[in-house]
């Protein structure tokens, strides 16, 4: 879908763009993000290296907790897991906890009987949820069958909700509203600015740069915010709810163009050719291929996905064929190691600032 000049949404994009855009990523930008990326060995592309770019933030995160805890205030984070689900949660939440640890973060996870029902997991999830001793919450997913994790996240007080799932945030994230933004859409932006923060002016095209030289950015000042991606086309491939349309309305107060697809767009190499920036978010195993990509494109890598090959090796893999593309691409995210540490780092953020926000006593 292109969105057309003057039209509602992109007046929603420019309005955006205008409130608070810096409060969710620009604290990160520009000293915590130096020197994290790297030229990629395969081709001529760099690659945007997640990990570093998540441990400079999370040292910075470090400073925050210990900054709370002078105040007498500590971080923590609560979790919910209903055990017979996906092994996958029983892991995250494992890693997740021996992560907060590395940062101070006090972590609880409550867990749950396997037998548990829909309506004991949402009594639960909303007595939590209006526990004054608690400040950033979240639940584990996916829950056994027969219970609708959607229907239970929204449940959890916007002010604590961390993952940015619940549907009042979402809302709030469009009409540019301070609120957090789902984790995943939070870090590829990031990543984005990463790339494109310290040039944003410097090549802009003809048409945008006879507008007139960019005004400062005033820190703490939304009204001082300057967008980084004016006259800059951006192709998200992939309109989920998690990921590819929250990260579209994160790139619209960047002021940049954005067009959404997904895999079932008719002429979606022509569509992609056109992106200064490429996301890939659909969940196809190397969907973009060289020829779908503009020559010194940024692409940004979301898929996770699991690979089996003649061998019966598996193996994980994004939606971009890296090596191929990294011939082609300007910056590229690997896979993993890109937007997977990232987003971890992005949960940690919003747990951190919101003990800022209210905090909890010793």
């Amino acid at each position: 879908m292109t969105i057309a000049s003057g039209s509602p949404l992109e007046q929603v994009g420019r309005f955006c763009s205008r409130v608070s855009l810096e409060r969710i990523v620009l604290p990160f930008y520009p000293d915590a993000l130096k020197a994290t990326t790297t030229q990629a060995r395969s081709g001529t592309a760099t690659t945007i290296d997640g990990v570093a770019m998540a441990g400079k933030l999370r040292e910075q995160l470090a400073e925050r907790v210990r900054a709370l805890a002078t105040k007498g205030k500590r971080v923590q984070l609560d979790a919910v897991l209903v055990e017979g689900g996906d092994n996958g949660a029983r892991v995250y939440a494992d890693n997740q906890a021996k992560t907060c640890e590395k940062l101070n973060i006090a972590y609880r996870l409550h867990r749950l009987d396997a037998d548990t029902t829909q309506e004991r997991l949402a009594g639960f999830v909303r007595e939590l949820s209006g526990d004054a001793s608690v400040h950033a919450m979240m639940m584990h997913v996916p829950v056994p069958s027969g219970v609708d994790a959607y229907s239970v996240q929204r449940l959890i007080a916007p002010e604590k909700d961390v993952e940015g799932v619940n549907p009042a945030n979402i809302g709030n994230i469009v009409y540019g509203r301070s609120s957090f933004a789902p984790c995943t859409a939070l870090a590829v932006v990031t990543m984005i600015e990463q790339v494109h923060g310290a040039t944003a002016f410097a090549s802009r095209p003809a048409e945008v740069a006879s507008l007139g030289p960019a005004p400062a950015i005033e820190p703490g000042n939304a009204q001082g915010f300057v967008p980084l991606l004016r006259g800059r086309t951006v192709v998200v491939v992939g309109a989920g709810d998690v990921v590819g349309k929250p990260t579209a309305v994160l790139l619209m107060r960047h002021e940049a163009t954005v067009i959404s697809c997904n895999k079932w767009t008719p002429g979606l190499s022509e569509v992609t050719r056109m992106a200064d920036i490429l996301v890939a978010a659909a969940g196809v195993p190397n969907l973009i291929q060289p020829e779908m990509v503009k020559p010194g494109a940024t692409v940004i890598d979301v898929g996770v996905n699991r690979v089996t090959n003649a061998e019966g090796k598996t193996r994980t893999v994004g939606d971009v064929a890296f090596e191929q593309v990294s011939r082609v691409a300007g910056a590229i995210s690997p896979v993993p190691g890109g937007v997977g540490p990232m987003t971890v780092t992005m949960l940690l953020r919003n747990v951190v600032e919101a003990a800022e926000k209210e905090g909890i006593g010793h």
